[in-house]
């Protein structure tokens, strides 16, 4: 008999709703699908080429910006406007179905990048039991089961090539 031992992976244990594994262009198709997109910063991407590429992005299919931690000042500096709120605000404010939004209404599609592992794990939980009316895209290196949509586990330089291919124009 084979028992291997196979170690412990937070990031693979889901629960009744695993999160899909998507590639840029699947991505894609869930942005250019959303009436109503959200971004949602962290300060990990603070002075990075990803988040340039993160802003490339949010131009592109003129996403409005929520900025987390410090991120609303690297944000400013480089001309980008966002709404500044913190992590558990904006998870409090996504899960009620009778918020307005930051423009035009709630939100369909919330995207998450550069947050900090466990904040953006323990608010994309709450969004998956208790936002039914929204959907969640991490575009993180890192895979978030608790997202309805998540890049897989990679290194930086293949999550910049990802970041690319959908900032591309």
């Amino acid at each position: 008999m084979d028992e291997r031992v196979i170690p412990w992976q937070p990031t693979v244990i889901a629960g009744p709703k695993q999160a899909l594994l998507v590639t840029p262009e699947t991505a894609e198709m869930m942005i250019q699908k959303a009436k109503r997109p959200l971004m949602v910063m962290g300060p990990l991407l603070n002075d990075s080429p990803a988040q340039d590429l993160a802003i490339k992005i949010a131009r592109k299919w003129e996403i409005p910006i929520v900025s987390t931690g410090d991120a609303y000042k690297s944000l400013k500096e480089k001309g980008v406007t966002s709404k500044a709120y913190g992590m558990v605000e904006i998870v409090n404010l996504l899960k009620d179905p009778e918020w307005k939004g930051i423009q035009e209404g709630q939100h369909d599609l919330v995207l998450f990048i550069g947050v900090n592992y466990y904040m953006g794990s323990q608010g994309l939980s709450t969004l998956k039991h208790f936002a039914p009316h929204l959907k969640t895209l991490t575009l993180c290196k890192f895979f978030h089961s608790n997202a309805d949509a998540s890049f897989p586990n990679m290194k930086g330089d293949q999550w910049i090539k990802y970041l690319e291919k959908l900032a591309q124009k």
